[in-house]
């Protein structure tokens, strides 16, 4: 078994959270770029025609936890650097319910990628029984606030409505949180309500949200989000709607600017016709790169619509965000089923390469599988 040097720090991170190894960030130097085949059990291979790798191990977490268990949903992730050592942290979301019946969130660590290990009071964050988000919490991505020093969480709540003409509630929410694991969410939940600020019959709208993709957070503290949501000209005509990629700009965490005019990536190609389900973006050496989820169908499940048949592809941007350029490779070929049941991604840069776990079906039960992406080299033969 192949073992890491985290040494006794990660273990006394682990045991009593990170806010007390916050002087340890300090010392760090460069990024450290840890060939990940060398701290696992198990290696990585190749997928041919890509410059992707997959653990031979997949997946590597799967939520079987004593008390609270079930296919896991959305997931969210961070790396941080200690001591030079990645630092990795995965929030997750549950089929399995909470207490009052709405679906919960976990958090979980790991050394190296693929080892994991629960909290053990899991669930950490749950719907709130008399809130805005009470049946559902989807969606998650968290990033660090340098500037507040804390992390802060973006997901999906809704209420469901009672009846045909209750649409309910639902929107992007946002939670803060000092280590990772206590989480406060904001009082000016859901900080954007899907429900009432995009009505395009008579607000005029120009988009009609699908849901939140991803929000990413600069150094210096600036919010930048993507979202998914169709035209509204096609909705008002009927039409199969798909939902495109449009561009939001936070002046903090609560507040934030839709570039609602035109979206920054269109669902045209054969493997995303009907839209973007889940995206994740980093950047390395100055370009963007979105790992994001794309689907070609929807399907009418208990009297709502939900996406089929699910890839995993890749775009990149050089000018910030504006413009968005889809590989000419995709879909990158790691779906497990068929027809694709992916239905989540998350990404982050380790080095020189982007690490990247992505939520599929394993022997039908959702689980988290981990691969790397890197950018400096040919495609593998």
């Amino acid at each position: 078994m192949k073992a890491s040097n985290m040494g006794q720090v990660f273990w006394s991170c682990l045991c009593f959270g990170l806010t007390a190894c916050a002087s340890d960030y300090e010392l760090k130097g460069k990024r450290p770029d840890v060939d990940p085949g060398d701290i696992t059990d198990c290696g990585f291979s190749p997928i041919s025609g890509t410059q992707v790798s997959s653990y031979d191990c997949n997946p590597v977490f799967t939520n079987t936890g004593e008390n609270w268990g079930g296919d896991v949903g959305s997931i969210g992730f961070h790396v941080t650097e200690v001591l030079g050592h990645p630092f990795y942290q995965m929030w997750y979301t549950s089929s399995s319910t909470d207490s009052f019946g709405g679906v919960s969130m976990g958090y979980a660590v790991s050394s190296n990628g693929t080892d994991w290990t629960p909290h053990p009071s899991n669930p950490l964050m749950s719907t709130d029984p008399s809130g805005w988000d009470k049946d559902s919490i989807a969606g998650q991505v968290v990033v660090w606030d340098p500037i507040e020093s804390e992390y802060v969480m973006a997901y999906q709540g809704f209420t469901l409505g009672t009846n045909e003409f209750d649409p309910g509630v639902w929107g992007l929410g946002v939670a803060t949180s000092p280590d990772g694991k206590s989480w406060t969410k904001s009082a000016r939940n859901p900080v954007i309500n899907f429900t009432t600020d995009f009505d395009i019959l008579f607000g005029g709208a120009l988009i009609q949200p699908c849901w939140p993709l991803t929000i990413t957070i600069t150094e210096r503290g600036a919010f930048k989000g993507y979202m998914a949501a169709a035209k509204s000209e096609d909705a008002l005509l009927g039409m199969e709607t798909a939902c495109h990629i449009y561009e939001m700009n936070g002046l903090d965490a609560e507040t934030w600017i839709i570039n609602d005019q035109r979206p920054v990536m269109e669902a045209n190609s054969s493997y995303d016709q009907m839209g973007i389900a889940s995206a994740a973006v980093v950047e390395v050496e100055e370009v963007l790169y979105m790992f994001y989820v794309g689907f070609t169908e929807w399907v009418q499940y208990s009297g709502y619509q939900s996406a089929q048949n699910l890839t995993l592809n890749l775009a990149t941007s050089q000018d910030g965000g504006a413009t968005w350029t889809k590989d000419p490779n995709n879909p990158i070929p790691v779906q497990l089923t068929n027809p694709g049941l992916i239905s989540d991604v998350g990404a982050q840069v380790i080095g020189s390469r982007i690490h990247l776990w992505v939520t599929d079906s394993y022997d039908n039960v959702n689980s988290v599988g981990y691969f790397y992406y890197e950018p400096d080299v040919e495609q593998h033969p």
